[in-house]
């Protein structure tokens, strides 16, 4: 039996690259209430700007999915949710060491989707996100 292709395409991007180095940071940290406002406001900005249907972003030492994102997940993978004391939504995660897995999960699956990663910020305790995997090669160097 031959397996039918796969329809989406996978871009990863690099640390270094005239074009990501060229890409505008998409939000300025000012316009947000901390790790909360980020997260709901990066998710919503960038499906609004790429249309993903999936927005995947590093926190820590977990790959954090949040809102109908994690709704999704519950329902496809059996992720349990949660909602922290300081969250108005639900979320769910996996660990770094799963991101291949869920990769290629949402490949066959043929989903629009992104994946952040987290970076430090050299000398300071502040971290930075940059797309470094994504369905749509234009949101690849994105950050904030």
């Amino acid at each position: 039996m031959v397996k039918e292709k796969t329809k989406v395409k996978i871009y990863q991007g690099g640390s270094t690259g005239l074009v990501q180095q060229n890409k505008r940071m998409i939000m300025k940290s000012s316009h947000t209430k901390g790790d909360v406002g980020i997260q709901r406001q990066l998710k919503d900005m960038l499906k609004a700007k790429f249309s993903f249907h999936i927005v995947i972003m590093h926190f820590g030492d977990f790959f954090r999915i949040i809102e109908e994102d994690a709704e999704f997940f519950n329902k496809e993978f059996n992720f349990k949710l949660s909602q922290p004391g300081r969250y108005t939504f639900v979320t769910t995660a996996f660990p770094l060491n799963s991101r291949q897995k869920y990769i290629d999960k949402l490949t066959d699956m043929e989903k629009q989707f992104c994946l952040l990663d987290q970076y430090k910020v050299d000398g300071t305790e502040e971290f930075y996100r940059k797309v470094n995997i994504s369905t749509n090669k234009d949101a690849l160097g994105f950050w904030y």
